[in-house]
């Protein structure tokens, strides 16, 4: 066992300490001492002689001298079946009026290695039509919801907790506004888990929040679980990447975000996936209001998710929820894990709201080729298509893909 190193607080930089700490190593947890209480935290990088320290709480009683010290228990948390149907903070603090939490596993364990990785062979079903039909989600597959604010993303967040058909449910509150965080504690079940650190928490603590909560979703998984981890959100978890970065004094790039919040995005995302005993299926929230698709957070997301759901405003507006574009949403992973006969089915679907789409300009002024067969069964099915899309409540697979069917029959 590695001995305690310890030191004192020297002075704060912003929402970081530095400490003086002989001996203290980059991602070490440690224990502040202070006139109001213990606060615990994790080394984040090493100048000289200092140590600065990410606090997992406010500065507030910090006073420079306080005692710090190296603590392995720092960066544990209470995880594993013992948490689901329970809801608690960053730092294990009951949120249900529950019991207290009492924990010894480690919270940040690097991503699995390539070797240990499983393909995605098997449907993942959440009960939601659109997604089920025409964007099947793979089980342990990482998917992205893009949405800008009032486009829904809370409610699709909740018909997909309510209706995937999964073991174990685990969700992380990232940044969440409290009105919205009260909400998701009241659906605590005996399946799910809720780690949350609102919009008022220190930067730290938001990070640690997200940590603690793919932690459990690999805790489960290890025990042979289909777990479904869902980020509420994940431009949240990287800003408050963001802010300790910049304490840390490193350069911004593009977007203001410091090129090593990307990578610790990217090592994040890596961790969830599918094993040898169970599977991880990551549902993860990214606010974009559509004018840039190619802001670097939404750049970077892309490029690390396995798909992306996005949703329209202008649907939204209309009162169509779930408010999911089909057309302007993908999931690669879909023809791994459907039948043949869904994929035709979806491709047929997917083409008629292709030729709705290119031709609504056009039909609203009259002008669209009236003997065009192909487009006049789309449009008669239209109706049908949009009442498909729209729903209440979870829809079984099976009746999902009959109704799909009966979809593509008459648009082809």
């Amino acid at each position: 066992m590695k001995a305690i190193a310890i030191g004192c607080v020297v002075r704060t930089v912003g929402e970081l300490l530095a400490v003086r700490l002989p001996a203290a190593r980059v991602g070490e947890g440690v224990r502040v001492h202070t006139s109001m209480g213990t606060v615990r935290g994790r080394v984040e990088s090493l100048d000289g002689k200092e140590a600065m320290v990410a606090p997992f709480a406010t500065l507030s009683g910090v006073a420079v001298g306080d005692r710090v010290e190296t603590s392995f228990d720092a960066l544990t948390a209470t995880l594993g079946y013992s948490m689901l149907g329970r809801a608690c903070s960053a730092l294990g603090a009951p949120l249900d009026g529950g019991a207290p939490l009492r924990g010894m596993l480690r919270v940040v364990r690097a991503p699995a290695d390539a070797g240990e990785r499983l393909c995605v062979t098997t449907p993942f079903w959440t009960g939601v039509r659109g997604l089920d039909a025409l964007l099947t989600i793979g089980r342990g597959a990482r998917i992205g919801l893009f949405g800008g604010p009032g486009t829904g993303k809370s409610m699709l967040l909740e018909a997909i907790a309510e209706g995937a058909r999964g073991d174990a449910v685990v969700i992380a509150l990232i940044g969440e506004r409290g009105r919205e965080a009260a909400a998701w504690l009241q659906r605590v079940d005996a399946r799910t888990t809720i780690v949350c650190a609102t919009a008022d928490r220190p930067a730290a603590e938001r990070v640690r929040a997200a940590e603690v909560a793919m932690a459990q979703a690999r805790t489960l998984r290890d025990a042979g679980l289909h777990v479904m981890l869902i980020v509420d959100s994940l431009a949240r978890y990287a800003t408050a990447l963001r802010e300790l970065r910049a304490g840390l004094r490193e350069p911004p790039g593009r977007g203001g975000y410091p090129p090593t919040v990307l990578s610790a995005l990217a090592r994040y995302l890596e961790c969830a996936g599918a094993s040898s005993g169970g599977s991880i299926t990551l549902i993860a929230t990214v606010l974009s209001d559509g004018a840039d698709e190619r802001e670097p957070l939404s750049d970077a997301a892309r490029a690390a998710l396995d798909g992306h759901i996005v949703l329209s405003a202008e649907l939204a507006r209309g009162g169509r929820f779930p408010a999911i574009d089909v057309l302007a949403s993908t999931s690669r992973t879909m023809h791994a894990v459907i039948s043949e006969e869904h994929r035709r089915d979806a491709s047929t679907v997917r083409t008629a709201l292709s030729l709705l789409a290119e031709t609504r300009d056009l039909r609203a002024v009259g002008f669209a080729n009236a003997h065009d067969d192909a487009l006049a069964r789309a449009v008669a099915a239209e109706p049908t298509i949009t009442a498909f899309l729209c729903q209440q409540g979870a829809t079984p697979p099976h009746e999902t893909l009959k109704r799909l069917k009966e979809i593509a029959l008459t648009c082809s």
